[in-house]
């Protein structure tokens, strides 16, 4: 529905006279000063915004990069299961792949490995560490982690021709173990100090041998994970032949990793616990958007003070021109002129602010992106540049946000101008 001829020209006389406040040609005031403070408030917190929610954007892609290469995108373990002296496993069967090739076929081939994981203790010389040990089949390593492309010492061998276990172990415990390949460490099972102090005789030992070191570029892996055969953990552990700790399934793509869960919700028993690479990462994902929303709102505060600042030297004008609106009311002017005029004016401060604000974060991004203004010293870090990410949804809602707390900065000034009584009112009052 357009708007009638009367009201469309009252808009455009509202925003002329607006516009006419904001470009005052006049002597530099203190109202006109504070209106600048406003407009460089709103371009500057705009602006902070844009770029802390591209960094963190830029972060978050970093580590999902990060876990995605390395982690299975499903991995399905037992619940209720519950054998002795608290272990959980599955039962590794024919049926069990079947039901889950068959379940998730509708997404293409899934790819299958099972894991041996449990606690042991590392001992070399008199250094001693717990780490959590994963046996895996070197053949069906590929298909499910990118642990092989993190490899950055020895090779990716889960055995030996010797009686000794391969072990393949991250960066950081090896760096606290003092350790490097070749080196011969004692494998200590939990079970087995526990027999031992129960008998009182020194713990059965398994001797190991460092084939390779890795480096994921993540602590939570680096500092604790170590791999050997599925064989070999599954003897360490004392577990059946045919169980394992969890079952890793790889999709074709990651995205279908919710369709996946879904899938195989519906079709495996209620005792077994299927997690997508999100859920086994959600304390992390939780801590980010925490701080993700931290950020958020300690920036907005210098949005906040520009926009109180809106207020004020709206508040101020107001008082000033006091004068010139009972004279426009005396010429036949109404109530929701005035009130157009002075909210026009605070949602041009907006739009001026919110505009500059969003390019310019834009921009300064957009230079990072291409260009790599900041730097990263790759001997400490991981990625050669500061990473930047710019998501239009984040600079919509910045600056969605920028405007509806101009707006809202404008309604009591406009209304206030709105309630001044014309010079004619004033006039007759005072003659009678």
């Amino acid at each position: 529905m357009s708007l009638a001829p009367s009201r469309f020209a009252e808009l455009v006389l509202a925003l002329f006279i607006a516009l006419r406040y904001l470009r005052s040609k006049h002597s530099l005031n203190f109202i006109s000063v504070i209106t600048a403070i406003s407009i460089g408030g709103i371009t500057l917190g705009v602006a902070a915004l844009v770029i802390v929610m591209s960094l963190f954007n830029g972060f978050q892609a970093l580590i999902d990069r990060f876990l995605i290469g390395f982690d299975p995108h499903i991995r399905i373990t037992a619940i209720s299961q519950a054998n002795t002296k608290g272990s959980q496993w599955i039962t590794l069967s024919d049926s069990l792949q079947r039901q889950v090739q068959k379940a998730l076929q509708p997404l293409g081939a899934p790819r299958l490995a099972p894991l041996a994981s449990g606690k042991m203790i590392c001992v070399s010389g008199r250094s001693m560490q717990p780490f959590q040990l994963i046996g895996m089949e070197a053949s069906t390593a590929d298909a499910v982690s990118g642990i092989r492309k993190t490899l950055s010492v020895g090779e990716f061998r889960l055995e030996t021709n010797s009686s000794a276990l391969a072990l393949v172990m991250g960066a950081a415990l090896a760096d606290k173990l003092r350790l490097t390949v070749g080196d011969t460490v004692q494998l200590i099972a939990p079970a087995a100090i526990e027999i031992a102090i129960t008998q009182g005789s020194p713990p059965r030992s398994a001797r190991a041998v460092i084939v390779g070191v890795f480096q994921s570029n993540t602590k939570e892996y680096d500092a604790t994970q170590a791999y050997t055969s599925l064989s070999s953990a599954r003897r360490l552990l004392r577990m059946p032949d045919d169980a394992a700790q969890s079952l890793d399934v790889r999709l074709e793509d990651v995205s279908q990793s919710n369709d996946a869960q879904r899938l195989l919700q519906s079709a495996l028993p209620a005792s077994l616990r299927i997690e997508t690479w999100f859920d086994l990462h959600r304390e992390l994902y939780n801590v980010m958007r925490f701080e993700r929303l931290a950020a958020f709102c300690v920036l907005l505060i210098i949005v906040l003070v520009a926009v109180f600042n809106i207020f004020a030297s709206l508040s101020m004008t107001v008082a000033e021109k006091r004068s010139e609106i009972g004279m426009l009311k005396a010429m036949g002017a109404r109530a929701n002129l005035i009130v157009t005029i002075f909210f026009s004016h605070s949602l041009l401060v907006g739009i001026v602010g919110t505009v500059l604000g969003g390019a310019l974060g834009a921009g300064l991004c957009w230079g990072q992106m291409n260009f790599g203004w900041i730097a990263l010293d790759t001997t400490r870090y991981v990625i050669p540049i500061l990473p930047l990410i710019v998501d239009w949804r984040d600079v919509l809602i910045v600056c969605g946000i920028s405007l509806v707390l101009s707006v809202l900065a404008g309604i009591a000034p406009a209304r206030q101008a709105g309630q001044v009584r014309s010079a004619l009112t004033l006039l007759r009052k005072e003659r009678v």
